[in-house]
């Protein structure tokens, strides 16, 4: 006879399926059970869909709508990750509602269970039997690592050479099982000599069925359906309903992010939050793409800014907010002109008129940039003002004038130069941004752009400046300014004439030391302190001859110095 069969658990007559569950449930025929509870089951079962479900839940709930983090559409690989989570709920799910199925029907807890004659493994309706009366020998060992027990082999050996093990891991119940065995295999000996059937039937609940009575019992399934229950048996099906799920799930969860996202957008009408969309939405792309000037336009418009304006005409040039944005810079540079007009010298009606078109060119042409270009006296007008210097010796006596052209050569005028751009730079951002109107040094006047043409030629005065102590004279300078506001393509110039005369009296500040003693101050110091001066009351005047004395930008000039 066969040592091993398979039956169908359906297939069964309903007496055997009752002496089934009789001898399961009798501890005069069971040997033991390797049976995990229904309550345990359910249990294990559940926390594991639990922990899925957790774990999809965080997986979804990772930057949901988040317009920069959220990169969910380009990320397929969560598919993957979500069908894996999947399974898991799948089969828990499954695995829990086939337990309560088997259950119902057995009326006892699929497991696998050993009896005198019969080793049976029920946990599917395909049930798998050992016949232990063809056992040939049978082994029970217990395993321990270091000097701990860890479990029992019981090792059955049967006469067609084939070998099945059951492991229990409790030595307490391992002894039991052995004890129990020993003895009931001798009483399902005794019963079988004492033609004691009704204990036969007890000790191998499935005996007429392995001997032939219900072929039908044995299943002969067709090559068809034994594919099927392998598919089943390593749980295709839900492998392929885990990746449909999760291919549905990752759709659907990024349709819902995608809507929140564009939601979200609308909400709050930003430019970070409309280019979040653009670059991971996916169903109102277009609509966003239109919408988007118009947002960026409202969000800079709170700026006050006329170069992130600007920046719109470049960015968006098909746009329909361009004259908007042509209307906004407007109204700033309108803005600023009103501060100007009141703070400015008003009695002068050709600054104002200047001024206006100045704004007026720098708006239309978007360039806030003023050349500021001075226009230095040249070396044959410095060598002329050392040739008159020394035509007055002769009107001292016994004093030698210092010529000055050579401290007042170009090396030594651009830094007195750059303090008075400074100085117009300071009172205008008073009142200009300078993405409205930008002062800024210029060697060369340009033609095309604005410009602050400021020409100065310097002559004696007819001061002369002495020491008591030493023979030496300067002459005091007259510097002459004469500056004009040029617009292009405007011939109307705002234009005035400035001079300033030298000090009646200055102190000039040198070291000396001990060892070379120095009698008199170095003759370049002393002309460089005249120029000093001379500049210091130009910055003053060119501020006074475009703002009033009680303004507030004249008055923070002439607290700065400047």
């Amino acid at each position: 006879m066969r040592a091993f069969y398979q039956l169908d658990y359906d297939a069964l007559p309903r007496d055997v399926k009752k002496q089934l569950a009789r001898s399961v449930r009798s501890p005069d025929y069971l040997v033991h059970a390797d049976a995990m509870s229904n309550r345990s089951w359910y249990l294990r079962h559940a926390a594991l869909m639990a922990a899925c479900i957790f774990f999809i839940y965080l997986a979804a709930a990772s930057s949901f709508g988040d317009p920069v983090n959220d990169l969910a559409w380009d990320n397929t690989g969560l598919i993957v990750w979500y069908a894996i989570l999947f399974f898991g709920v799948v089969y828990a799910g499954h695995e829990i509602w086939q337990r309560m199925q088997l259950s119902a029907k057995f009326r006892f807890a699929p497991g696998c269970y050993l009896f005198p004659l019969a080793l049976v493994d029920i946990r599917s309706n395909k049930i798998a039997v050992h016949d232990l009366a063809q056992l040939r020998k049978f082994d029970a060992t217990h395993h321990e690592s270091n000097g701990r027990y860890q479990k029992t082999i019981f090792s059955f050996n049967f006469n067609d050479g084939t070998r099945k093990d059951l492991v229990i891991n409790n030595q307490n119940q391992a002894e039991i099982a052995l004890g129990k065995f020993n003895i009931y295999k001798t009483k399902a000996r005794d019963a079988f000599h004492d033609r004691d059937i009704a204990s036969l039937y007890g000790f191998d609940p499935l005996l007429d069925v392995r001997r032939n009575k219900w072929r039908e019992a044995h299943g002969a399934a067709s090559l068809g359906k034994r594919f099927i229950n392998q598919l089943t048996q390593f749980k295709v099906p839900l492998l392929v309903l885990a990746i449909f799920i999760a291919a549905l799930f990752w759709y659907g969860r990024n349709a819902a992010a995608d809507k929140k996202m564009y939601l979200n957008a609308k909400h709050l009408q930003t430019e970070a939050a409309y280019l979040g969309y653009l670059a991971h939405g996916k169903f109102k792309i277009a609509e966003m793409q239109a919408e988007l000037p118009r947002v960026v336009f409202n969000e800079v418009q709170k700026k006050n800014s006329v170069t992130m304006l600007r920046q719109l005409k470049l960015r968006f040039p098909q746009s329909d907010i361009l004259p908007d944005v042509s209307e906004e810079i407007h109204v700033l540079y309108d803005s600023s002109m009103q501060k100007f007009r009141e703070q400015a010298v008003n009695s002068d009606t050709a600054l104002i008129r200047s001024m206006e078109q100045l704004l007026k060119f720098a708006e239309e042409h978007d360039d806030p940039n003023v050349a500021v270009n001075f226009n230095r006296p040249t070396e044959s007008d410095l060598s002329q003002l050392d040739a008159v210097l020394k035509l007055k010796e002769k009107q001292i006596r016994g004093k030698q004038i210092i010529p000055a052209a050579t401290y007042f050569a170009n090396n030594s005028a651009t830094v007195r130069e750059t303090r008075i751009i400074q100085g117009i730079r300071s009172a205008f951002s008073s009142i200009f941004p300078n993405d409205v109107l930008s002062f800024n040094a210029s060697p060369v006047a340009p033609d095309n752009a604005p410009s602050l043409q400021i020409t100065y030629q310097i002559e004696p005065s007819g001061e002369i400046f002495g020491s008591e102590k030493h023979d030496n004279a300067f002459v005091g300078m007259l510097v002459r300014f004469k500056a004009a506001l040029i617009v292009p393509e405007i011939k109307d110039r705002w234009k005035f004439d400035l001079e300033v005369t030298p000090p009646d009296t200055f102190k000039v500040e040198y070291q000396t030391s001990s060892r070379d003693p120095v009698k008199q101050a170095p003759e370049g110091q002393v002309y460089a302190v005249m120029a000093e001066r001379a500049f210091d009351k130009l910055a003053l005047k060119i501020n006074a001859a475009f703002f009033r004395p009680d303004s507030a930008v004249y008055m923070k000039q002439l607290k700065n110095g400047l």
